[in-house]
């Protein structure tokens, strides 16, 4: 089992990255009410809609982003300087992973149902037929899965105006998963809780 790590010197940098953390989650819990009920039908004129979409997705990204960067610094591990969430994920020790995921699996389906089963909004920018959709019953809900289909949620968000229609296909769609996503927010700080609890005993 793996034991946390002992006090280091970057505790204060630690509780500042997950301070701001905590502090983009809050502001994009403020908006998840507003994206349920949100009916975007076009992004050409950049409605308020639609910009609540934006600013909650890119805050959750990154307040995840940095939960991920306090627990590595947690472990006294490198911290990769992207924002790519999947690949940070990956870098957490196996074990805590496993731990975080369990709690997870536990937790999502609660989740849903406290947001009547709206956990996701896809917005699709190309051509003026309408695209082909996704079958969303169909995805792997499992953590590493949505952070995968997320890992690139903090740019491609944050700049939606821009578009660059891909080579495979008439439309770029950008989806958020905000309901799992926040799930997965709220696990991993609650980890991130008690781990920075047991490192503040050693003093």
């Amino acid at each position: 089992m793996l034991k946390n790590p002992k006090p280091m010197k970057k505790h204060s940098e630690i509780q500042a990255a997950f301070t701001c953390g905590e502090a983009f989650q809050r502001t994009a819990e403020e908006l998840i009410p507003m994206i349920g009920s949100t009916k975007v039908e076009s992004s050409k004129a950049m409605s308020n809609e639609l910009g609540y979409i934006v600013v909650c997705a890119a805050n959750l990204a990154f307040a995840i982003e940095l939960y991920l960067k306090t627990l590595l610094m947690l472990f006294d591990l490198k911290v990769p300087q992207v924002h790519n969430l999947h690949y940070l994920y990956d870098k957490i020790p196996r074990s805590v992973r496993k731990l975080i995921e369990s709690v997870y699996e536990t937790a999502w389906p609660d989740q849903v149902r406290q947001l009547h089963g709206r956990v996701a909004v896809t917005l699709a920018k190309g051509l003026s037929e309408k695209p082909r959709w996704d079958n969303y019953n169909k995805k792997q809900l499992a953590l590493p899965d949505l952070l995968a289909r997320s890992k690139d949620l903090f740019q491609s968000w944050r700049y939606i105006f821009e578009f660059r229609l891909p080579k495979h296909s008439s439309y770029q769609f950008h989806q958020f998963e905000y309901g799992l996503l926040w799930c997965a927010a709220e696990v991993i700080k609650a980890e991130i809780k008690v781990r920075l609890g047991e490192v503040r005993k050693h003093y």
